[in-house]
């Protein structure tokens, strides 16, 4: 009760000195999501078992970072902390914006110095309930990936671990934060620790489309209901509704046929493959880097097999409305882009996935299949669901569909 006490009264000082200008309003948007019950309680829209089954499966209390309120609070306030950039500009929540889905509206990232990076940022809503992290699934734990944006001289640059520490310790208050939590001076592992646990929270499946899944059919309209008839019949090998993937994704890596009509993917290996196949030998290497130069390899870049060039995780599905422009590239402004492309069955090319083949759906279908992709957004987000969707459809000139 006492360190609680402490930690409430020391959080105030820290959220204050960064609670400016878009940051400020980053921090409201993310206090108007809190549950009622707060962010460790079991989410809504899930049955306590349920949920006590995904932190089992997806290890969402690992050795040394089990989940409490002195560990969630401090993450949050880190990922708030524009000063661990390299030049005090940006934080995490700079690409992982409360106010978009917890991505960007940008078509790819912009780092330190303005330098813009290849990636999309993927949104972190129910990035606890993912077995992979990255678009090409480098990091294996919440607690990697945390560490990758951060280091990456091309995202939020910071020399190396002790530099982060450094800028950790220029705060008091941080000192005594990291001591509450978890029982040490702030490191370079325990920045990464907090920030996972904050991340961990953000947990939201609570959408129109589960209500309707759970008996309700007027939860979603007639053409989302249509439009769910036709996702099971053309992208459910990739994308499963069941209770075991959440998401609606099935977490593995697929070349979908996205770049191949801008990049030439044989000519980047010839340069990519040397280097990463060096680097896997040298400990030192930065890896970051070399995905930065040579991105669109995807999963390919990571596991050096040229079966997988241009193969990207499948994204998740829930809450997908919010989150534009899409793809690892940011390249498709709306999810009818989305749907028209699976139709036309991607950019051919020598390494897609035999699964993506034309769909010879009709425009009609494929307003269908987008109602029913908006109506995976959690209720909390209706109001930005509804704004989304009314400026997709302007985008994509498509008439009025529910």
């Amino acid at each position: 009760m006492l360190r609680a006490l402490l930690f409430a009264l020391l959080l105030p000082t820290v959220a204050a000195a960064q609670a400016r200008g878009d940051t400020a309003a980053m921090m409201r948007a993310l206090d108007e999501l809190e549950p009622d019950a707060g962010w460790l309680a079991t989410p809504a829209g899930l049955e306590p078992e349920q949920w006590s089954y995904y932190r089992d499966r997806y290890g969402l209390s690992p050795e040394g970072n089990d989940p409490n309120e002195l560990r969630v609070g401090l993450g949050r306030m880190l990922f708030f902390d524009r000063r661990l950039s390299r030049d005090r500009t940006l934080s995490c929540a700079s690409c992982h914006d409360p106010r978009h889905g917890f991505a960007e509206p940008r078509r790819t990232s912009v780092g330190v110095d303005g330098q813009v990076v290849t990636r999309n940022a993927p949104t972190l809503l129910n990035v606890a309930l993912q077995r992979h992290f990255f678009w090409d699934g480098r990091a294996e734990t919440l607690e990697a990936q945390a560490e990758g944006p951060m280091l990456n001289p091309r995202e939020m640059g910071m020399p190396d671990r002790d530099a982060v520490v450094a800028r950790v310790r220029e705060v008091p208050e941080y000192a005594a934060l990291f001591e509450l939590a978890y029982g040490r001076a702030p490191t370079f592992d325990d920045v990464t620790r907090a920030l996972a646990a904050f991340q961990r929270t953000l947990v939201f499946v609570d959408a129109p489309f589960d209500a309707f899944r759970r008996g309700d059919e007027q939860a979603i309209s007639a053409d989302a209901r249509k439009g769910l008839e036709l996702f099971m019949q053309h992208c459910r090998a990739c994308h499963p509704i069941n209770l075991r993937e959440p998401l609606l994704s099935d977490g593995n890596f697929h070349n979908v046929g996205v770049g191949f009509d801008v990049h030439d993917h044989r000519a980047i290996g010839k340069q990519a493959f040397p280097r990463m196949h060096a680097a896997k030998k040298d400990a030192t290497a930065d890896v970051g880097a070399i995905v930065g130069e040579f991105g669109e390899l995807g999963r390919a870049l990571i596991s050096t097999q040229e079966y997988q060039v241009g193969a990207f995780r499948t994204a998740q599905l829930r809450n997908v409305a919010l989150t534009a422009p899409y793809m690892h590239d940011g390249s498709m402004a709306t999810l009818w882009e989305v749907v028209q492309h699976y139709n036309r069955g991607g950019v051919k090319n020598a390494w897609q996935d035999p699964q993506i083949v034309k769909l010879e759906l009709d425009d009609e279908q494929v307003d269908q299949v987008v109602a029913f992709l908006f109506s995976l957004t959690d209720r909390r987000f209706a109001a930005q669901n509804d704004a989304a969707f009314d400026a997709q459809q302007r985008a994509a000139k498509r008439p009025v569909i529910r």
